[in-house]
């Protein structure tokens, strides 16, 4: 590695991009070439993950409500009912996280935000809204490797789990905590690839 890399600081879905090409990543992340258009799923997943986090602090979101369409109330209110319970459960909500990291000698920064931090006892669960449809292969999913890692690190302890739950079908997905350097060194072979490519 000549020089320092101009990227130091890595989201799960930019090191997703970095994974799939270099090239779209430096295009996309340091030349901001990209051209991202949001679609009505996306903008109603951004309502739907404000009206939790809204929720979830206890704010009376009756008025919020009003953006949604009839189906769309009717499915937020049966989402509500079924995490109800355990609301006080919740500790943190949209909670954004910078985790120091580094690559032969070279520091790098790990970046997110968790939808909602849920602790019972001793044992921290990551939830993550999804609209509709649940990750295919959630344990190896970057954005699982990278929550479970960073946040053991913030927490220092392993008994975490990752909980991915579709809002619209009420499933979910649960993603047990593996192995701390299973993690850093997928994260790790990821980075290498933009560091090779300076």
């Amino acid at each position: 590695m000549a020089q320092k890399p101009k990227i130091d600081t890595f989201s799960s879905n930019s090191l997703k991009v970095l994974d799939r090409s270099v090239e779209e990543f430096i295009d996309k992340y340091e030349y901001n070439l990209s051209l991202f258009k949001k679609d009505d799923r996306a903008i109603l997943g951004q309502k739907y993950h404000g009206l939790i986090c809204a929720y979830l602090k206890g704010f009376d979101i009756e008025k919020m409500t009003l953006e949604l369409e009839e189906r769309q109330k009717t499915i937020f209110k049966n989402f509500l009912n079924k995490i109800k319970l355990e609301k006080k459960s919740f500790i943190k909500t949209e909670y954004p996280f910078l985790i120091k990291d580094g690559l032969k000698g070279v520091p790098y920064y790990i970046t997110g935000r968790l939808d909602a931090l849920h602790k019972k006892d001793d044992f921290y669960t990551i939830y993550d809204w999804k609209t509709l449809n649940l990750p295919k292969n959630a344990n190896d999913d970057l954005q699982s490797i990278v929550y479970l890692y960073s946040l053991s690190k913030m927490v220092k302890s392993e008994k975490i789990k990752m909980r991915y739950i579709s809002i619209e079908k009420f499933e979910f997905i649960d993603v047990e905590f593996d192995n701390c350097a299973k993690y850093k060194k997928r994260i790790d072979d990821i980075v290498e690839k933009y560091y090779n490519k300076k």
